[in-house]
């Protein structure tokens, strides 16, 4: 009965868990170890990237793919750039400074606006966008109304050349006429191409976009920079044709100069005009306050004044109204006082002193006074002739007497009288000069006020004739400016088409694509990972399920006809854990009596159940092995016996404890499941189950049962009532953890001790648990490993 031992591998089988202390080169099976999931799960992690190496590798190589296509539509990208100089300060002459026009930051804002990039869009047809590079020369005269239509479209040209169709991107044709006439005109084109330049049997296709959208996509891709307080602009511009970036960007820099140039020439038409209104409304302003200034002149050229302005050395001798009026009072004053001389002499000749009328020739009035003078002078003439008399004759002389009674009538009578009138017409003369001294204290009290009023409109004439000479400079000056106003800008280094890209972006674009799907396989096998709802790592049975792991059993292709001795022998060596563990943990007096069974079918506890009993009989145990599979049970077919008469025949009297026990290789009793009954669960919980069981321990050292598994029914839960203890069998990948928990907590309601866990299907050499390449001697071609064939047929997975 030598032959292959049983297991429910394969080639395609997961690889084996991870997380186990491996044991020292001895020769003998890893004993497992309680794992720990504290901090990162790297095994775990790697198990899994192993696990789904040709998913990740798959995925790579799609990602890798698509990013090589996605390089194929993109084009490497160039940049170029140009310098513009901003005149420092303008020299700081003139009306007009460029600081006062713009301030440093706001040229780079000038620069943006669409004032300069739509001019440069229309006027390079930046709108326009054939398909062909070779049709360009045909939109040489093209050009756009202020209305027009965007979009794609096609020019069709017939076999003859001499008609043409203007079709839309859908379809719709647009127009259709003769070469040479317009075309596009109901669309918004001006273009009238010739003949020759359309040629004959042709079709143009064309994108048409609007100049805004130009001028916005040109902003995205410019980038100019200028120190704070520098002189510079830097004007960079990216884009994917080397010899348009430089065209563009030259036309960039000459618009954003002429823009410039035309906003000063602006400021200075608009500071011309506003000084022309300001020069007109100064000038009618100096010509009214020249007339205010004027007429109050008029008004007052008869009232005195403080003194006209005269030649100098002239001042002395020109009269002023001062003047007047202190001459005025210095005239009263000399009448007043000559009035009062006249008086005291008047007096002085009333009381008989004889020299009194002597004293009126001194007074200057008397000397002005005709008649009084007159009176003196005869006076005199009559005293000279009579000392002349006195001389010849003596007093008593007649003609003495007649001199003396002539002059003592020009005393007594005659120069009184006059020095009376005289004293009469100087008081007249004072009053009058009195009243004329009145009315020049009034005018003088009145030319301060004039003279201010004077002063205030001269001072204002004076005020707007200095403003309106300023103006006319300034207007002049502006004026000059303006018809020889230079720009503040000058384009210092042109932009040149560049003969390498600065950046490519398809090897950027490759690895990216690469370690993007890297990194989304990796993350894909993790989520799948932590997904999978199979057992496939220890720390799953010890930490989620709280079971002891009492072995792990490699997997091997099954297939070959020959197989492998050192898998063989690791196979006997998991065997051998397998059943140390559980002579150690098994803890009761009395044999050893245990169900093996497993969550689901597929998970291999009819391998581990025949191996692990021809393992205690190895060992020396008296070993006996059941068949509680009484539905789909084949240990019969492992041994190579009929299943009948067996355990189901035995429950229901229709067969003896020595037929059904059935002697298996090297010391393996075996008991086959029998008949198939539908009845058969609740013979396996009968009394005759409890008494076999009882008759069994006394003849077995170990008694192992096989029964279905945990989601078949209540079989598996009644035989381990029966044994008491029960060993829990988990395939790697094929086991589902649901389950198995769910199973477990209807366990925990009976009176079973669950041993703990067997592992299956584990991939030997990696992971937690590893087996060495270390043969045995007693395994190489002196003796064969001792193992349990399979006969003629081989179990199905589940076995």
């Amino acid at each position: 009965m030598a032959g292959k031992l049983l297991s429910s591998s394969n080639p395609d089988s997961p690889e084996p868990l991870r997380g186990m202390v491996p044991a020292p080169m001895t020769g003998a099976p890893i004993t497992p170890a309680a794992p720990t999931v504290e901090g990162v799960q790297w095994g775990r992690y790697l198990a899994a990237l192993r696990r789904f190496k040709w998913l990740m590798l798959l995925i790579v190589i799609l990602g890798t793919v698509a990013g090589y296509v996605v390089t194929r539509f993109l084009k490497p990208e160039y940049i170029t750039s140009a310098t513009i100089w901003i005149e420092e300060g303008a020299t700081k002459q003139g009306p007009v400074r460029p600081g006062g026009l713009l301030q440093s930051y706001a040229w780079l804002e000038l620069l943006r606006t669409n004032v300069v990039l739509d001019s440069v869009a229309l006027k390079l047809r930046l709108y326009l966008r054939p398909e062909e590079p070779a049709d360009r020369p045909v939109f040489r005269g093209f050009s756009l109304a202020e209305r027009f239509m965007p979009g794609r479209y096609v020019l069709e040209v017939d076999e003859q050349g001499r008609r043409y169709r203007l079709v839309r991107g859908n379809g719709a044709l647009v127009e259709q006429g003769v070469v040479g006439d317009s075309i596009g005109r109901p669309v918004g084109f001006r273009w009238a191409p010739t003949a020759k330049e359309l040629g004959r049997d042709r079709t143009i296709e064309f994108a048409l976009t609007t100049p805004r959208e130009v001028s916005n996509q040109i902003l995205s891709r410019l980038r100019p920079t200028m120190a704070e307080d520098g002189n510079f602009i830097r004007i960079q511009l990216t884009g994917h044709d080397p010899q348009e970036l430089a065209t563009t960007l030259n036309a960039i820099s000459e618009q954003f100069v002429n823009v410039a140039a035309e906003l000063k020439r602006a400021k200075l038409s608009e500071l011309s005009r506003l000084l022309k209104q300001q020069l007109d409304t100064t000038y009618q302003l100096l010509r009214e306050a020249e007339n205010r200034l004027q007429s109050y002149r008029v008004q007052v050229i008869t009232e005195p004044t403080e003194g006209p302005p005269v030649p100098a050395g002239l001042g002395q001798t020109t009269p002023t109204a001062q003047g007047n009026y202190f001459a005025l009072k210095t005239q009263i004053e000399q009448l007043r006082r000559e009035r009062q001389a006249i008086a005291d002499v008047l007096a002085r000749s009333g009381t008989g002193g004889e020299n009194a009328v002597d004293a009126f020739q001194t007074i200057p009035a008397v000397q002005r006074s005709v008649n009084l003078a007159g009176a003196l002078k005869e006076l005199a003439t009559y005293e000279a002739e009579l000392r002349a008399l006195l001389m010849r004759y003596t007093p008593e002389h007649k003609l003495v007497r007649d001199v003396e009674e002539r002059m003592q009538t020009l005393r007594s009578q005659t120069i009184p009288t006059y020095a009376r009138a005289l004293i009469d017409q100087l008081r007249l003369e004072e009053n009058q000069l009195q009243g004329q001294i009145d009315r020049t204290a009034q005018e003088l009290r009145q030319i301060p006020q004039r003279t201010i009023t004077e002063q205030r409109l001269s001072r204002e004439m004076a005020s707007l004739e200095a403003l309106y000479k300023d103006l006319q400079g300034r207007y002049e000056s502006n004026r000059l400016a303006e018809l020889s106003a230079l720009p503040d800008l000058r384009v210092m280094d042109q932009a040149v088409a560049p003969k390498t890209p600065t950046s490519n972006t398809a090897p950027r674009i490759m690895l990216m694509a690469f370690l993007g799907s890297l990194g989304a396989a990796v993350a894909l096998a993790i989520l799948l990972d932590q997904l999978d709802k199979r057992f496939r790592y220890p720390e799953q049975v010890s930490q989620e399920l709280g079971l002891a792991i009492l072995g792990a059993v490699p997997s091997f292709d099954r297939s070959r006809v020959k197989q492998d001795p050192e898998e063989m022998a690791q196979v006997s060596e998991a065997f051998r854990t397998i059943r140390l563990n559980l002579a150690h943990s098994y803890g009761a007096a009395g044999p050893v009596m245990l169900t093996v069974t497993s969550p689901g079918p597929g998970d291999g506890k009819s391998l581990i159940s025949a191996n692990l009993a021809n393992s205690f009989a190895q060992a020396g145990y008296r070993t006996l092995l059941i068949d509680g599979d009484i539905r789909r049970g084949e240990l019969n077919k492992v041994f190579g016996f009929d299943r009948r008469p067996g355990l189901v025949d035995y429950l229901s009297g229709g067969a003896t404890l020595e037929q059904i026990l059935r002697p298996g290789p090297r010391g393996v009793t075996v008991i086959p499941s029998g008949v198939r009954r539908y009845h058969g669960p609740e013979l396996l919980g009968s009394a005759a189950m409890s008494q076999l069981m009882a008759e069994m321990k006394a003849q077995f050292d170990v008694i192992i049962v096989d029964s279905p598994p945990l989601g078949a029914g209540i079989d598996p839960f009644v035989l381990a009532t029966a044994t008491g203890h029960m060993l829990l069998v988990l395939r790697s990948g094929e086991t589902d953890r649901q389950m198995a928990e769910a199973k477990l907590r209807l366990v925990d309601r009976l009176p079973i001790r669950v041993l703990g866990a067997v592992l299956n299907d584990i991939r030997p050499g990696d992971g937690t648990y590893r087996y060495y390449s270390y043969i045995y001697g007693y395994t190489t071609e002196e003796e064969e490993a001792p193992q349990i064939g399979a006969g003629t047929g081989e179990p199905s997975r589940e076995a």
